[in-house]
Parts: C-alpha cells; sequence; structure tokens
C-alpha cells in the first residue's frame, strides 16, 4: 500500500516529467536562484500541491485545471524564514502569524522567554495555538529561565521538561542563553541542557553579549551555534571566523544595520552563507510602520548590500542554519511551495504570497480563502498570581536607621532601551520611610515576587512626574512591576493591572489614564497587532507628556528584572549588582 511519502514521490516525479499536471503554475518571472546567485528568466515554476516539482522551460504540466500565475516579469523569490524571534512577547501569536505572511514570512524559529516561565504549559500552549497555521512555526525550549537560578531560587523549564520534547518535530532549538557566564564557570546544569540539545542535533542559540575572544571561542567549543548580538562588524566578524552562524540584528531591540553591514560592503569578497538578516523582536508599533523581514532586506540595500545577497541571508541561509534547507529557503525542487512574487526586489515587499502551494496574500492583504484557526485563550495565568489587593502601604520603604534624616541608596539608573548602572543617592528619611519626597528625575521601583510580597526600591531616567504604572512584563517569570511618585497610584494601578489578569495599566492622581490588557499569562493581548498597537502609542503619549523622554519605556521597564543583563536590576530579592552577582542590601 502507498504511503503518503511515496505518494508524494510519485506526484512530484510525474509532474516533473509531464505525466501529471501541475496544480499550480508560475509563468513570467525572473526567479531569483538564492542556491546559485543567479536571476533565471525564460522559466517557469510548477508545483504539486504543496512542493515545487519543476523549475525550467517546459510547460507541458499545464493542464486544464492548473492554475496559472501570470508573474508579469516580477521577481521570484523563497519565503522568508526568521531564524529567531519572540513570538510569545507582547503578541497574539495567530495574529502575529498572520501579519508576518502577508509581509512575506513563511516560517519562524520562535523563543519561549516568557511564556517558558509556565514550563511545559507555555509550551504546550504555543504548539497548540500555531497548529495549522500558514505559518509554519518552530520553536527553541527555554535555556535559562531565570538566567541565573541560584541567584532567583528556581529553574523554571529544566532539563526533565526539555527530555518530554526530545523529539517533538517543532522543536529544533535550545534557546538563547543569556546566562553564558554559566558555561564558562562549568555550570554542570546548563551543560547538560547543551549535551542534551546538541546530541539531537538541535541549534544551540546564543547570546554572547560583552564576550572576549577567548570566551567566544570557550562557548564555540560547548556548542553555542549562533549569536544575534553583535553591535559592530569587528564583533560579528570575529565570530563569523570562529564558526558560529551571525544573526545582524535590525528591529526595536537595536537597529545597527549601518554598522553591522560592514562586514559586507568593507570586506565584498566575505563569505555570507553563514550570515542572517534577524529583527530579533519587533514592537506592535514597528511591525505596522515596517511590517517584518521584508525591512530586513530594505534595510540591507540601501546600506549597500547586494540584493540577492541581502535575499539570501532571509532564506537559504536562516533555513540552512535550522537544518530546514532540503524542505525550504530557496525555490527548487522537492521544496515546500513559499513563494514570494515582487515588483522591486530592492523594497522586499510581496505583491503575492504563496505557502504551500496555495495563494494566500495580494496587495498587501490575507485572502478570505485563507483558513486561519484561532486557539488563542482568553486566560493564560502564571503560577502564583496574587490574589489579594494591594495599598500605598505595601509600597513603602522603611529605613533601617529610624533616626537618620537621609540615608544613602544605590538606585537603578537607565543609561539605554537595556543597560542600567548604578548611581548612590542621599535619599531624606521622614517617619522612618525612605523616598517619600523624591529628587527630580526619580521614581520609585517596586516588585512582586511569587509569594505576592513587595520589594521596593528607585530607578532614575524613566520620567519623574508619573503617578502610578504598572505591568506584568517583568522578564522571564513575568514579576509584576510598579513604577511611580507615589504609593496610593501605585497601589491602583497594580489592584487594576491584576484586575485585567496582567497588562500594563497608568495612574495619575488616583484616575486611570491608559491601559493595555494582556490576558494571557500577563505577556500576551487577545487583540491584533493594529490594536495593540494604538494603545501602546496611546500610552506612550500619556507617557511623554509625564515626563518619559525613553525610546521605548515598555521595553525599559521589561528588562529591569532581567538578571544576566549589566549592572543593577531589581528583583523579589532585592536590588541585584549583575557583575558580582550579589544582593546590594536595603536601607
Amino acid at each position: 500500500m502507498e504511503n503518503d511519502f511515496s505518494r508524494n514521490i510519485i506526484s512530484l516525479v510525474s509532474v516533473a516529467c509531464g505525466k501529471s499536471k501541475a496544480t499550480m503554475y508560475l509563468a513570467n518571472g525572473k526567479i531569483v536562484n538564492v542556491l546559485t546567485g543567479e536571476i533565471l528568466t525564460g522559466m517557469g515554476i510548477a508545483l504539486a500541491d504543496d512542493r515545487i516539482a519543476y523549475v525550467g522551460p517546459e510547460s507541458g504540466m499545464i493542464g486544464d485545471r492548473t492554475e496559472i500565475i501570470d508573474c508579469h516579469h516580477a521577481y521570484i523569490i523563497p519565503g522568508y524564514v526568521d531564524a529567531h524571534c519572540h513570538m510569545d512577547y507582547l503578541h497574539n501569536p495567530p495574529s502575529f502569524a498572520r501579519h508576518v505572511l502577508v509581509h512575506g514570512t513563511t516560517t519562524l524559529l520562535s523563543e519561549l522567554t516568557e511564556l517558558g516561565a509556565l514550563s511545559a504549559q507555555g509550551l504546550e500552549y504555543m504548539l497548540n495555538v500555531t497548529e495549522g497555521l500558514p505559518v509554519r512555526c518552530f520553536f527553541s525550549l527555554p535555556s535559562t529561565i531565570p538566567p541565573f537560578p541560584d541567584i532567583e531560587g528556581m529553574d523554571l523549564f529544566d532539563i526533565s521538561v526539555m527530555k518530554r520534547y526530545a523529539d517533538h518535530p517543532r522543536v529544533l532549538a535550545l534557546g538563547e542563553i543569556t546566562s553564558w557566564p554559566r558555561i564558562i564557570s562549568l555550570d554542570h546544569h546548563i551543560l547538560e541542557k547543551i549535551e542534551f540539545a546538541s546530541a539531537r542535533g538541535w541549534r544551540i542559540e546564543g547570546h554572547l553579549t560583552g564576550c572576549k575572544t577567548h570566551e567566544i571561542n570557550a562557548l564555540a567549543a560547548a556548542g553555542i551555534t549562533s549569536c544575534h548580538e553583535s553591535i559592530t562588524a569587528a564583533e560579528a566578524r570575529e565570530k563569523l571566523r570562529l564558526g558560529l552562524y551571525v544573526m545582524l540584528r535590525h528591529g526595536s531591540v537595536r537597529a545597527d544595520m549601518a554598522e553591522l553591514s560592514r562586514l559586507i560592503t568593507d570586506h565584498p569578497q566575505i563569505c555570507t552563507s553563514r550570515l542572517i538578516l534577524n529583527l530579533d523582536w519587533s514592537s506592535p508599533e514597528d511591525m505596522m510602520r515596517f511590517g517584518h523581514m521584508n525591512y530586513l532586506v530594505k534595510s540591507a540595500v540601501e546600506c549597500g548590500i547586494d540584493p540577492i545577497r541581502a535575499i539570501q541571508m532571509v532564506t537559504i541561509n536562516p533555513a540552512t542554519y535550522l537544518g530546514l534547507d532540503t524542505q525550504i529557503g530557496c525555490i527548487a525542487p522537492g521544496r515546500k511551495a513559499d513563494i514570494l512574487i515582487l515588483k522591486e526586489l530592492e523594497q522586499g515587499v510581496p505583491d503575492r504570497v504563496i505557502a504551500e502551494g496555495r495563494l494566500v496574500a495580494e496587495d498587501g492583504r490575507l485572502l478570505d480563502t485563507v483558513p486561519f484557526p484561532d486557539r488563542s485563550v482568553d486566560k493564560l495565568r502564571l503560577p502564583n498570581w496574587p490574589s489579594g489587593r494591594y495599598d500605598a502601604r505595601d509600597f513603602h520603604v522603611q529605613a533601617c536607621n529610624t533616626t537618620a534624616k537621609t540615608v544613602n541608596f544605590p538606585v537603578i539608573r537607565i543609561v539605554s532601551k537595556a543597560i542600567t548602572k548604578r548611581m548612590d543617592i542621599a535619599l531624606p528619611v521622614k517617619d522612618s520611610q525612605v523616598g517619600t519626597e523624591l529628587p527630580a528625575g526619580l521614581l520609585k521601583l517596586s516588585v512582586i515576587g511569587p509569594d505576592a510580597t513587595v520589594t521596593s526600591a528607585f530607578v532614575h531616567g524613566f520620567g519623574d512626574r508619573i503617578g502610578g504604572l504598572a505591568t506584568s512584563l517583568g522578564v522571564y517569570n513575568n514579576k509584576i512591576l510598579i513604577l511611580g511618585n507615589n504609593d496610593p497610584d501605585m497601589a491602583t494601578a497594580t489592584n487594576r493591572m491584576l484586575d485585567l489578569d496582567g497588562g500594563i495599566v497608568l495612574v495619575q492622581g488616583n484616575r486611570i489614564v491608559s491601559e493595555v490588557p494582556l490576558p494571557v499569562a500577563g505577556v500576551q493581548p487577545r487583540e491584533d497587532i493594529s490594536t495593540l498597537a494604538t494603545r501602546m502609542k496611546n500610552m506612550r503619549k500619556e507617557l511623554e507628556g509625564l515626563g518619559c523622554s525613553l525610546e521605548d519605556p515598555f521595553f525599559t521597564i521589561h528588562f529591569l528584572t532581567m538578571s544576566g543583563l549589566p549592572y543593577l536590576r531589581i528583583l523579589p530579592g532585592g536590588l541585584l549588582d549583575v557583575v558580582n552577582r550579589r544582593f546590594i542590601s536595603q536601607p
């Protein structure tokens, strides 16, 4: 009896030889062959259902029922492959997939740095909610949630959970290892995860921020396969020389194409087969402005990279990195029929999108005939979600020395989107409390930990007129963060955010000014990207009016609990000196 595999082969061979008729035929296009770097003319592409059967000049496989697409001399390229994204953070996955598909992305690999906090439940949710979508969704298993379990007292996705997914067809990688010093110090827990992933042929995503040459060597030797954290062309070249796939990042986290493109433009003969263009993460607002992978192509070309090379770095290169190049990433027989038709190669914007042999998008919109199941849930709560209410007293900072008039307090100073430094400020003590009257530029910063208790400190650089801003976007185990200049507003914002089952709430003068509901584990909305982008844009305007001049305040607050980034962070255990890996005592 024929199985599906043999039937597929028979169909592909028969169409290629003209013995059977193609389901679809693309004619009159300029085929970008990413395998050779050529542009082929005078050739057509014949499909047998969801796969490419033939690429060449013959047309004898066209039949009465063959759907013929006249490309009108436009370019034909493979569907875009996003090799590293964060679909689980601030995005409804089906809405995310709808958006990226229209812009040409047909395959992606997502990290689980947020939903991974729910351990197997989070992964199961993401696998279920993306099942059957026209966009092929793969995942990496979280490697370090949180980065340093010895500090935060937990490993939310340990090796026992990983083993349950050893053979899952949509798990391809071990997620980015932000706590790479654990590898250098031979931490057996992280080495066990790396060994497990290597034995299964998974990719091992790197996060080599701040690494010196000997450390890059050590991490490559340990099995790290890629890094997306280079910020200079020299850094990228060094990692490339040492055998890593290098992702040139240009997105909402950092936009470094102008600098990173010099790796290619300054060295025209350099081999680019292990270079990948990458967004890392794109905010809802940026996705509405720029699209998705098409933006990387446009940006790369504007920085002087040859268009065909740019196309290779979002198709065959990421497909090869993920071990999927026999299935996707090029226009060649036997591959999945993920195909884009573009009038202008340099812009990267597809006029038509074909996914697995079906026309799914045209002129920037998804076709109504495309099945797009939405399995989103109304709510998905994190463990230990607070059930009580908070009042102003919960945010008081008590001074140890009740007779002191001032206390020298370590403060988190915001330097950039994700980087902080330490500054020490003498704060007044009144009625045994610190910070009842805050100096210019300072806000109180509080975190609610797994036991529902509040730990408070201070932050500089977020603006100082915000009454209360509460969010469930604390990185990794989605800690609840609250900042503000008065305790009553901070309590009101916190309680409203808890009532929403997660999100972002801004309160001023005990009045709710703006809110962004995120009821799915406190990090995902039910709304589509357009609605979410509008909500966030409106809140950003309110924050600007209250003195917040940060480029992306939501992203910044997200990383204030990130123990894998320097230099000072807030955790339920107190202020963490990341470099020295010790908590700084409270006053």
